[in-house]
């Protein structure tokens, strides 16, 4: 991919299948512009519109893979703003597609993501998106834990540190979960963890599995699903969508578990 891109998406840890991804959805949006102008257009000439009219023209494509596409987009017109590629970003402003979910009785993980992104731009309340964000990582009730120190907010993402014993990992979070994230840490200021209940004596202590299950009920609600999500079935739903492009072992790694657990969580 020209510009660097690739290389910084490597740096940035990014696994060798998103990085494919990442450059075969600018290919053809490159490929795109220049049939549309015919000729090369510069980089620092592409306008707003044209990353529209690139949209509107996969019409074929499901509103989850829009935003896919807008998010990938984004992120590559953020680096080259960054990198003075560009003097303007085209994508800033770019909003994602609105998304009508169905009643859905068993949601896949690809139907979750779709859920999370219409979510993220609701009006519903921080905390619980937050609690979502963080359930959609897969994280298991007993890692909402997370204290206030075991966190590193950057410019453009946030890190977590997930503390299990022999499954320590860092989660990294970008895009529309940093910002929502960021906006959320930066309210927590003198709380010892990220998301936490208190006590009738005020005693601040971390998030009850109680308070998890309302949340995630209530975003079940939002969504007029049959059944409730739980931290479990997001997590095997996650399980299924890691093994379709990883091995075992590195699934296994994701989501903080060995081999085992996953062929059981896995199971049928």
């Amino acid at each position: 991919m020209p510009f660097g891109y690739s290389q910084f998406l490597r740096k940035e840890g990014f696994k060798t299948v998103t990085i494919d991804e990442h450059v075969r959805y600018l290919e053809y949006f490159f490929a795109y512009v220049d049939a549309r102008y015919k000729r090369r257009k510069e980089l620092f000439e592409i306008t707003p519109a044209d990353i529209k009219d690139f949209l509107h023209s996969r019409t074929d494509s499901k509103p989850q893979t829009i935003n896919k596409i807008i998010s990938i987009l984004k992120r590559f017109f953020d680096y080259a703003w960054h990198e003075g590629k560009v003097a303007v970003d085209p994508a800033q402003k770019l909003a994602y597609a609105a998304i009508e979910m169905e009643r859905l009785a068993s949601p896949t993980y690809e139907d979750i993501l779709t859920m999370e992104t219409a979510y993220l731009q609701s009006e519903e309340p921080i905390k619980r998106k937050c609690i979502f964000i963080l359930t959609v990582a897969g994280l298991r009730p007993d890692e909402f834990a997370i204290k206030m120190d075991e966190i590193i907010v950057e410019a453009t993402k946030v890190k977590l540190f997930i503390s299990k014993q022999a499954h320590e990992r860092i989660l990294t979070f970008l895009d529309k979960r940093a910002e929502v994230l960021t906006q959320y840490i930066n309210s927590r200021h003198g709380y010892i963890y990220l998301l936490s209940s208190t006590d009738r004596n005020g005693t601040e202590k971390p998030l009850q599995r109680m308070t998890l299950t309302i949340n995630l009920q209530k975003i079940s609600e939002f969504f007029q699903l049959e059944s409730s999500l739980t931290t479990n079935t997001i997590r095997r739903a996650k399980a299924h969508y890691l093994l379709q492009s990883m091995t075992y072992e590195d699934a296994a790694a994701e989501l903080g578990i060995d081999k085992i657990s996953l062929m059981k969580l896995t199971a049928d």
